[in-house]
Formats: structure tokens, C-alpha cells, sequence
């Protein structure tokens, strides 16, 4: 849903990623950098620090935003800076969870079920999309919707109520998007 509006983000991004193409900062280096602060997020959430983890987690979901718009203004798009975005992703998404059950903020089983939903999400749009579906970002919860969802329960202090709903709107968005694929596979 979040990913309807990239159009709309785009040139706002891309003066954003202005100064950073200045300084010479490169889209894999904001991708690392996007990663770190996701694996303190996770950190601050082992340590209870729901509000302040949380506001790491959406620093470092920004930059994450700003990694491809920054490719894109310095023309440096290439396939391995989308292979490194997108396997950094899943291991923050792993690290937020995993510091999370860590740190005792919500049960295991749920995190583990919130953490391989939205796995899922993400490995059937890649292999629906390598088996011929064209783009398949469809369903209610992408990362960008999970990643807000944990931010606001945890600046709220709730991070519990946001892994149960990563948990069930992400297993909810793979079924959605087993379902798209079907469709466009089976034409």
C-alpha cells in the first residue's frame, strides 16, 4: 500500500539524497548504514527502549527509503545495490523481531510467527516475480506498512500489540499474494 506512493516520494527523496551525493556517499553505503541502525534498534529494544528504539528503527527505515533514490540521482542503479538493499532488509526485519522476543517484549511464538510471515511476504514476490508475474507488490502489509506499524506501537510503548499485528497482516499479505500470483501465472 505504502509502495502506491513512491511516485509521489520520489522527487521529495531524491532533493533529500542531494547532500549525500555530495559528500560522496554511496546507495550500498546508505544500505549498510540503514542496517546498523536497525541492529541498534534491535539492541534498544532488548533493553526495553521501545520509545527510543523505535525512533532509531524509523531513521533507519528512512535511509532505507533514500538508498534507492540516491541510486537513481547518481546513476548508480545496479544489481547487486538491489540484491544488497533487499538481503539487508531481510536480516533488520530478523534483528527487529529477534531483539524484541530478546528482549521479552512479547512472546517468542508470536515474533517467530510475525518474523517468517514477513519473510514470506517477501520470498513470494521474489519468486512470483522470477516466475513471470511482472511486479507483485500487492497486499496490506509490505515491509513499509510493518516497519510503521512496529515504530508506532513502540513510540507508544505497545511494540507487543504491533508484532501481533505485523504477525497477522503479514500472513495475510502472503496470502494475498499467493493468490495474485495464481492469478497471473495460471493466464
Amino acid at each position: 500500500m505504502l509502495s502506491n506512493l513512491r511516485p509521489l516520494a520520489k522527487k521529495p527523496l531524491e532533493k533529500i539524497a542531494e547532500p549525500f551525493s555530495k559528500l560522496g556517499i554511496t546507495p550500498n553505503q546508505l544500505t549498510m548504514v540503514g542496517f546498523f541502525l536497525s541492529l541498534l534498534a534491535s539492541y534498544e529494544y532488548y533493553l526495553n527502549n521501545q520509545v527510543f528504539g523505535s525512533l532509531i528503527l524509523l531513521l533507519g527505515a528512512f535511509l532505507d527509503a533514500l538508498d534507492g533514490s540516491l541510486a537513481r540521482l547518481t546513476g548508480r542503479v545496479t544489481k547487486f545495490g538491489g540484491f544488497l538493499d533487499s538481503t539487508m532488509d531481510r536480516l533488520s526485519d530478523a534483528a527487529i523481531i529477534f531483539g524484541i522476543a530478546l528482549g521479552e517484549l512479547v512472546n517468542w511464538k508470536v515474533a517467530f510467527l510475525a518474523l517468517i510471515g514477513s519473510y514470506m511476504v517477501s520470498y513470494t514476490r521474489c519468486r512470483a516475480e522470477l516466475a513471470g508475474s511482472g511486479t507483485l507488490a500487492v497486499g496490506i502489509a509490505e515491509r513499509g506498512e510493518r516497519l510503521l506499524i512496529l515504530v508506532i506501537a513502540g513510540l507508544f510503548g505497545i511494540i507487543d500489540i504491533g508484532v501481533y499485528l505485523v504477525a497477522i497482516l503479514s500472513w495475510i499479505t502472503f496470502l494475498q499474494r499467493v493468490y495474485e500470483a495464481k492469478k497471473r501465472l495460471e493466464k
